[in-house]
């Protein structure tokens, strides 16, 4: 199987978006090893992500809590703090990171639309 087939393990990452905020599926990430090296790819993505659920060029920059929720999943807050010139003070903003292991279980690509076929009623109304 190749590692876009059923029965492949895949890191899904999972953010909060908007300002309603609603999770939204950011990343999602095949890996291989299987499920082990699934587990170990979340666990280490959980310790290094940025707010917006990819690899964080300084990890370091940002403040971090990681929730184990399930034996496949986490729930990161994470935690990033700038200078505000308006208040002339430290701004900290907090947002949530999902990340679940998965088992790709069935994937079919999405049809390409197709344009209306011309019909009669089209054709007496002036359409193409």
């Amino acid at each position: 199987m190749d590692e876009m087939s059923a029965g492949s393990w895949w890191v899904l990452v999972e953010a909060s978006v908007g300002g309603d905020f609603r999770w939204e599926l950011v990343r999602a990430i095949p890996v291989d090893g299987g499920r082990d090296g699934a587990v170990d790819r979340a666990a280490e993505l959980a310790r290094t992500c940025s707010d917006s659920g990819y690899e964080a060029k300084e990890p370091k920059a940002y403040g971090r809590r990681i929730f184990r929720i399930a034996e496949t999943g986490w729930l990161v807050e994470v935690g990033r703090s700038y200078w505000s010139s308006d208040t002339k003070s430290s701004i900290t903003t907090k947002s949530h990171v999902r990340i679940t292991v998965g088992e790709l279980e069935h994937e079919r690509e999405t049809p390409v639309a197709q344009p209306p076929a011309k019909g009669r009623l089209r054709r007496v109304l002036g359409g193409s």
